[in-house]
């Protein structure tokens, strides 16, 4: 399972203990159109953000409270203003890279919205952030307000600090050549997961849904760093390719014929719960529980090594260091004990027949390997270990 972001569900937190509604105040910021071309990056999950609130049998929505503000206000200062990434192509001549937070840090609802404004040449002209507490008994209505008044006080501080007219900012920027890698948070990533590398090539496995509407992705491995990007992908399967552009010496080869015996052993090695365990890669030995997943599941095997939310994508080994599949989900154990059923680490796997035709689908070379007997702990950890990356992916 990969680690998700907390935007949206920060509100949950605050849900039953907001005051009475209050009017919102502010200064007064007098609203003054502008010609000037921008284009404004925001992670796109912070504009899809929303939680349920069980206790009161509603969606809190701050993201498109965001999304609403930014058209009904901020197009009052900048009319010509273009969201990005979109599907058609404008012209510019600024970049406003805004990342909005919702927390209560501070025993307070808050909406922290920082900013950065660029110029075409991708020089930093201006930064800063702005802040406005959510009040009032509706979380919907005070989510709109904070984010009315934070999109009006930037937009205001964007034209008093840098005066934009068209002719000191032409619009000869084309949005669809922003870099946008270069305008994502990383403060903190959006969902972390696991990777491994399938070939020499220095191209990587993982889950779909870790790679999944990712700005920009990152591996870490043995203190070092490098940018991946997305080469092919199935949400059918749940399996993605990624590109390093960095030749290795090693990778994970797949057994040939991809048989898997019931009740081998194996071996996981995933890097879960970022943020709260280290940087270090995190290795479980269990077996092969069963050969098939979930009723209706295509291509899953079950295992029963532990893995934790950021294993997926992680390698599952043989004792002879071969790929046999790769982690994908675990069972929800909360919501099953809430039923009267408590698992024991009935976790599931792509199976790698499966990952082998999606590989040669897709033009992606591989190795094969055959068994060469009982194997043991150390070969696996080295094909293991060796070869397995954290991944994060950021908006």
């Amino acid at each position: 399972m990969s680690l998700p972001a907390r935007i949206a569900p920060a509100l949950v937190l605050f849900a039953c203990v907001l005051p009475a509604a209050q009017a919102a105040t502010s200064k007064t910021i007098p609203v003054v159109s502008n010609p000037t071309e921008i284009a404004v990056y925001v992670p796109p999950s912070s504009l899809t953000a929303r939680t349920y609130v069980p206790i009161s049998n509603l969606w809190i929505e701050p993201g498109k409270a965001f999304a609403d503000a930014l058209d009904e206000v901020g197009k009052k200062y900048f009319p010509a203003m273009h969201l990005v990434p979109s599907t058609t192509d404008a012209h510019y001549g600024l970049i406003v890279d805004l990342a909005p937070k919702w927390s209560r840090e501070t025993g307070k609802p808050m909406l922290t919205v920082k900013y950065q404004v660029y110029g075409i040449d991708g020089k930093q002209l201006l930064t800063g952030s702005a802040e406005q507490p959510i009040r009032g008994s509706n979380l919907n209505a005070g989510a709109a307000t904070a984010s009315g008044l934070a999109v009006q006080q930037i937009m205001y501080t964007v034209q008093q600090r840098l005066a934009p007219d068209p002719t000191k900012f032409p619009a000869s920027g084309s949005t669809s050549k922003i870099d946008l890698s270069l305008l994502v948070d990383r403060e903190k990533p959006l969902r972390t997961g696991t990777a491994f590398f399938v070939n020499k090539t220095g191209q990587l496995l993982t889950a779909a849904h870790v790679s999944r509407d990712c700005t920009a992705m990152e591996a870490h491995q043995d203190g070092k760093t490098f940018a991946v990007k997305p080469r092919a992908s199935s949400d059918l399967l749940d399996v993605a390719v990624l590109d390093s552009g960095m030749p290795r010496a090693s990778s994970i080869a797949l057994r040939q014929n991809h048989e898997i015996v019931l009740g081998e052993s194996v071996t996981s090695v995933g890097f879960p719960l970022q943020g709260l365990l280290g940087d270090s890669p995190n290795v479980t030995r269990g077996n092969v529980s069963a050969s098939k997943g979930l009723r209706g599941s295509l291509g899953m095997f079950q295992f029963s090594a532990p893995i934790q939310p950021g294993n997926s994508g992680g390698p599952i080994v043989s004792d002879n260091g071969e790929l046999l599949g790769m982690a994908v989900s675990t069972l929800n154990a909360e919501m099953l004990a809430k039923l009267g059923q408590i698992p024991q680490n009935v976790n599931f796997a792509l199976d790698a027949r499966y990952v082998a035709m999606f590989l040669q689908r897709e033009k992606v070379p591989f190795d094969v390997i055959q068994p060469k007997g009982p194997g043991g702990l150390q070969t696996a950890n080295q094909a293991a270990l060796t070869n397995t990356v954290q991944l994060n992916c950021y908006q």
